[in-house]
C-alpha cells in the first residue's frame, strides 16, 4: 500500500453518495438491532469490537466513520468525551437523529464533525483513543496510508487505535470457495464472486484486507499492531449438530480460524 503507486493513486475515492439511507438502514451491519432500539443497543460485530476499546470515564475517544451514530452513544455512556467524524450526510443525519433520542446535546455532551478521513480537522496529540470500525475497507489503499497517518497525529503518546474490518481477505480468496462448494453440495447455489451476495459491496468495498496486510498498514506509519480475526456473525449456530460443530472448529482453531473468520481485529499503539 503505497500512494506513490501510480495505479493505485489513480483509484477515486469511493462517492459519499453511495453511503444512502438503504445502506444504514438495509445492508451496513447492525441494522436489525439499530432499527429495533434506535441504537441503544449494539450489533454483535459492535459490541465484540469495542470491548477492546479499553474506555474508561474522561477519556477523549474519536470514531473515525462512525456512521449510525450507535457508537458514540456507547462511548458517552462509558463516560468518555465523544467525537464522531464521517463524510456520508446520511451517517450524519442518522447520528445526530440517535444522539437526539438519546437525550444528547452537540457540543455539550457530544461533538460531531462532518469531515474526510484523510484530513482530520483536530490538533495533534489530543486523543486517547480513535475507532475505526469497518471504515478501512472503504478506503482507496492511498487513501487509507494517509487517514491512519491522520490517526497517530491525533493520537496522544500511549494512545490506542481500534480497527475492525470485514471481510478477511483471506476468508474471500480460501474459505468462501469451500464454503461455496459445501452449500453447493446441499444444494443452495452461491455467486463466485462473494460480493456479489450484497447490492453495496462490490461498489464500497475497494480495499479489504487481510491480517497481514492490516499490520503491514499500521507498522507503516509508526504504530504498533496486535492483530488477530473473529468471526462474531457465526452463520453456522443454527445449523445441523454436525455444521455446528465444524464451524466452531475452524473458526477457533490455528491454522483453520485465519481463513475461515470473515472478520480482523486490530489495537495499535502510538508509540
Amino acid at each position: 500500500m503505497s500512494a506513490r503507486d501510480p495505479e493505485q493513486s489513480r483509484r477515486p475515492p469511493v462517492d459519499n453518495s453511495l453511503y444512502d439511507e438503504a445502506y444504514f438502514l438495509g445492508e451496513c451491519e447492525g441494522y436489525v438491532e439499530f432499527a429495533a432500539t434506535g441504537g441503544r443497543v449494539l450489533s454483535r460485530r459492535l459490541a465484540a469490537a469495542l470491548e477492546y476499546a479499553d474506555v474508561r470515564p474522561g477519556m477523549r475517544v474519536l470514531d473515525v466513520g462512525c456512521g449510525r451514530g450507535e457508537g458514540l452513544v456507547w462511548l458517552m455512556g462509558r463516560g468518555a468525551e465523544a467525537w464522531g467524524l464521517d463524510y456520508a450526510t446520511e451517517a450524519l443525519r442518522l447520528t445526530t437523529r440517535v444522539a437526539r433520542s438519546a437525550g444528547l446535546e452537540q457540543g455539550g455532551q457530544y461533538c460531531l464533525l462532518a469531515a474526510n478521513a484523510r484530513r482530520l480537522p483536530l490538533p495533534a496529540d489530543s486523543f486517547d483513543r480513535v475507532l475505526m470500525l469497518d471504515i478501512v475497507e472503504h478506503l482507496q489503499p492511498w487513501e487509507l496510508e494517509q487517514a491512519l497517518r491522520e490517526v497517530r497525529r491525533v493520537l496522544k503518546r500511549g494512545g490506542k487505535l481500534l480497527v475492525h474490518t470485514a471481510p478477511n481477505r483471506w476468508y474471500y480468496q480460501f474459505g468462501y470457495p469451500l464454503f461455496r462448494l459445501a452449500e453447493r453440495l446441499r444444494g443452495v447455489r452461491l455467486p463466485e464472486d462473494p460480493r456479489r451476495r450484497f447490492r453495496y459491496h462490490r461498489y464500497v468495498h475497494v480495499n479489504e484486507q487481510s491480517p497481514r496486510s492490516l499490520a503491514r498498514a499500521l507498522r507503516q506509519v509508526g504504530l504498533r499492531p496486535r492483530v488477530w480475526v473473529v468471526d462474531t456473525q457465526q452463520r453456522w449456530a443454527n445449523r445441523n449438530r454436525l455444521v455446528r460443530a465444524l464451524g466452531w472448529f475452524v473458526t477457533r482453531c490455528y491454522p483453520f480460524k485465519w481463513v475461515f473468520c470473515g472478520e480482523v481485529l486490530s489495537v495499535a499503539d502510538r508509540i
